[in-house]
């Protein structure tokens, strides 16, 4: 676990992960957030957030620092804090979602534990973590390669993601989903579209890392992973 008063763990000044934030994917996460939250309760998560929840179980041994990039509501950083992590960051680029990460957070009774803030995980300067978490946020960057360099370099042993699947039949019913979805947002004059990476070259990344895959499972259309820094 992290020394709590290392500047590098998860406490550190929530201003190192300021930067310019592209207020049209913003604006668009902002009415998602805000259309979800409508009936007054929080967004749940979602399957493939729950199968990377369940990949992560040892967080109560472990007691790791957190760092989730696209943390979108904060339900899967709030329930590792619930599950024995010792603090969470999450980094999102919608103002919306921070705000409801930060009432789960207190709901939960974690806020002392958690901290949000708005930022691109793909540019920040980000402090170093034991765990760093892409869940469902991969497919939302065209440049794959400096969100994965920026998590990679955060990460001292453990990075977790899950993304749509890009081999098979499977890849190829995602490629359809996303050109239809990427196609109504034009049509809406909304600027958010999605992207299918290949996930071969995500995990090559990881691998010239020198990480290794510990676990890796298949949920509906998604596709989730852990990948671990071995241990001296």
């Amino acid at each position: 676990m992290a020394d709590r008063s290392d500047p590098l763990s998860a406490n550190a000044p929530a201003d190192c992960c300021t930067v310019e934030v592209d207020p049209r994917i913003a604006r668009h996460f902002d009415k998602s957030m805000r259309d979800r939250a409508a009936a007054g309760a929080l967004p749940e998560m979602v399957a493939v957030s729950r199968r990377l929840l369940e990949m992560l179980s040892d967080a109560r041994e472990l007691r790791p620092t957190v760092l989730e990039l696209g943390s979108g509501s904060g339900a899967l950083s709030v329930a590792l804090l619930e599950r024995g992590a010792a603090a969470a960051t999450g980094i999102d680029l919608s103002p919306e979602s921070v705000a409801t990460a930060q009432r789960r957070a207190a709901t939960a009774g974690v806020a002392e534990r958690a901290t949000f803030v708005v930022g691109d995980g793909a540019q920040a300067s980000l402090n170093a973590h034991d765990w760093v978490i892409l869940d469902r946020v991969i497919c939302c960057y065209p440049d794959m390669d400096r969100l994965l360099a920026n998590a990679i370099g955060a990460a001292r042993r453990r990075v977790a993601f899950s993304v749509p699947p890009s081999s098979g039949w499977a890849g190829w019913v995602a490629r359809l989903i996303v050109t239809f979805e990427n196609v109504a947002m034009r049509f809406r004059r909304r600027q958010c579209p999605g992207y299918v990476h290949d996930i071969r070259q995500i995990e090559t990344r990881l691998a010239d890392a020198g990480f290794t895959r510990s676990r890796h499972a298949r949920v509906s259309l998604w596709y989730a992973a852990v990948w671990e820094r071995p241990t001296a």
